[in-house]
């Protein structure tokens, strides 16, 4: 883009160019006579700067041709803020006022405009008070108009905003529903396991004191606590029998497995997801898996989940198990609290029983 210096053109501004311009049209006839007698027109080239953020106003323009952009490089210069035409008004405010410019003017294509300084205006004024009442009449009315359309603008871009945070929120659901159901697709008990650990972890964190936005995360990120054993033999996950010191060694590295196939996510749920796969074996006592943490050092998200993921194991059938009853699964939560579980989340568990019973209960 050139610098300033638009170029000038020598033919007379005439009455009616500019009597089609509410503001300027508002003045009395010898007024606007001796407007257009000091009125300059203007022609720019494409891409030149009619005038910068921030410079002084000393003039204000009216489009005769061509299209001119209204930008702020200062916040993006690639937001187009305006869109300005043959009769569209720019700078006015400035030139009336004599301030900064809040915004820049860029000709896209090749322009022309009639230019009226403020120093024109001012001697206008002098020889006409009424036109100068009528005229910021005209800019006052005007203005209240732009903000009004403002305000409207505003109030669609943040429809438009809702609507696409959205249609991102479903997107990321979709990938952890989709990877949910990976994870199902390996054994046909599992979604059910899924589908109520979610619900219990959720229901557990809004009484563990997570706001609002976290028990929604944490409904959807728990469903993804052991997708890393998407990568274990079904050998291993579908053993009858005890597990092997080798075979637990594998079955151990669906933590990390799983943590490494969510990380680097921008997703908030995701982020939550990979904090569960990775800590929800750690155990209360440091005697978990994979890093061996400890008490306040194993995040909120997966000493919750670690509750909620064996008490729902311990009522399921698998094929090394039968299921427990809910008042067997209870008593191993109990005896565990304060090795395994976190004290204060098994008080929550037990104070809360009766509507985390009922969350059992509800269909897939």
């Amino acid at each position: 883009m050139r610098g300033h210096g638009p170029s000038l053109l020598g033919e007379p501004v005439r009455m009616e160019e500019l009597s089609s311009v509410e503001m300027i049209s508002s003045l009395p006839g010898s007024a606007l006579e001796e407007v257009c007698a000091r009125a300059r027109r203007r022609a720019f080239d494409r891409g030149e700067v009619v005038f910068s953020e921030g410079d002084l106003g000393d003039s204000l323009y009216v489009v005769r041709s061509g299209l001119l952009h209204v930008v702020r490089p200062s916040v993006d210069p690639r937001v187009v803020l305006d869109r300005l035409e043959e009769d569209h008004v720019f700078g006015e405010l400035a030139a009336v006022n004599e301030c900064r410019r809040t915004a820049s003017v860029i000709a896209v294509e090749e322009s022309s405009a009639v230019q009226i300084t403020k120093a024109s205006l001012d001697a206008v004024f002098d020889r006409h008070p009424t036109a100068a009442r009528r005229m910021l009449g005209t800019l006052g009315a005007a203005l209240t108009a732009a903000k009004e359309e403002l305000t409207l603008q505003n109030d669609r871009l943040e429809r438009r905003v809702d609507e696409r945070t959205e249609e991102l929120r479903e997107a990321q659901l979709e990938v952890v529903r989709r990877l949910g159901r990976l994870a199902e697709s390996r054994d046909s008990d599992m979604g059910l396991h899924i589908t109520r650990m979610s619900r219990l972890a959720a229901n557990l964190g809004r009484h563990a004191g997570l706001d609002a936005e976290d028990v929604e995360l944490l409904l959807h990120a728990a469903a993804m606590h052991d997708i890393g054993k998407i990568a274990i033999p079904e050998s291993i996950l579908m053993k009858p029998g005890k597990l092997s010191p080798t075979e637990w060694e594998l079955m151990k590295t669906h933590t990390t497995i799983g943590a490494n196939l969510l990380s680097g996510s921008r997703s908030p749920v995701v982020r939550m997801a990979e904090v569960i796969a990775l800590t929800h074996q750690e155990r209360w006592d440091g005697s978990g898996y994979p890093n061996g943490l400890a008490g306040g050092q194993i995040p909120l998200v997966g000493r919750i989940c670690a509750v909620c993921d064996v008490f729902d194991a311990l009522i399921s059938e698998r094929p090394y198990k039968h299921a427990w009853s809910i008042d067997e699964a209870r008593a191993e939560i109990s005896a565990e609290s304060g090795t395994h579980f976190d004290p204060g989340i098994v008080a929550h568990f037990f104070e809360n029983f009766d509507e985390l019973r009922a969350l059992i209960d509800e269909p897939a």
